[in-house]
């Protein structure tokens, strides 16, 4: 199932794939109400409100695995897109791509893809204890805490977005980078 581009962001903004990984973390917000009330309601030092997980299909092409609430999706729970999908639905100045700090980060996507087959509903309870759902920074929390056994989040009940830029877990990957003003004048 695939993500519905709301905007298209490539005017001021542009992505490069070449510093990315399967099972890097993606980071944004979006346009729309939603994404305001949950970064309103985390009270976060970040402006984020979703995260998904990359990985490459059989042609080598990145794509993003994350699950969504059917109050914003056609889909409910675990579904996945192409990057340009997800940056488009984003506001471009929010994304951020991250790694945890593991030589074998491939394991957070081959288990985010586990999760995709098994069509995972999303988490409306919001209960990290559950995982028979999960909400969208619950998945890649859930993965690192069952495969490396690191709890990145502190066993907090509602885990912040900027516990995915805390240094002590996670490298920022470079990614997104706004255009020159130059460039934007050629057009």
């Amino acid at each position: 199932m695939a993500c519905k581009p709301v905007r298209d962001t490539t005017d001021l903004f542009y992505y490069h794939t070449d510093s990315i990984q399967p099972g890097d973390i993606i980071l944004r917000k979006s346009y729309g109400l939603i994404s305001d009330i949950i970064t309103s309601q985390l009270k976060d030092t970040v402006n984020i409100s979703h995260c998904g997980i990359l990985d490459k299909n059989e042609k080598g092409e990145f794509y993003v695995i994350h699950t969504l609430s059917k109050m914003v999706s056609d889909f409910d729970g675990m579904q996945s897109c192409s990057i340009d999908e997800f940056i488009n639905d984003s506001r471009a100045e929010t994304v951020k791509v991250v790694r945890f700090r593991n030589r074998k980060n491939k394991l957070i996507a081959d288990y985010a893809q586990h999760y995709l087959k098994e069509k995972i509903p999303f988490d409306e309870d919001f209960d990290k204890n559950d995982t028979t759902a999960f909400y969208c920074s619950e998945l890649p929390i859930h993965i690192i805490k069952n495969t490396f056994g690191t709890d990145i989040s502190f066993d907090a009940q509602k885990p912040k977005f900027s516990l995915f830029l805390n240094p002590q877990f996670f490298s920022i990957v470079s990614f997104m980078q706004k255009k020159s003003p130059d460039s934007i004048a050629d057009r």
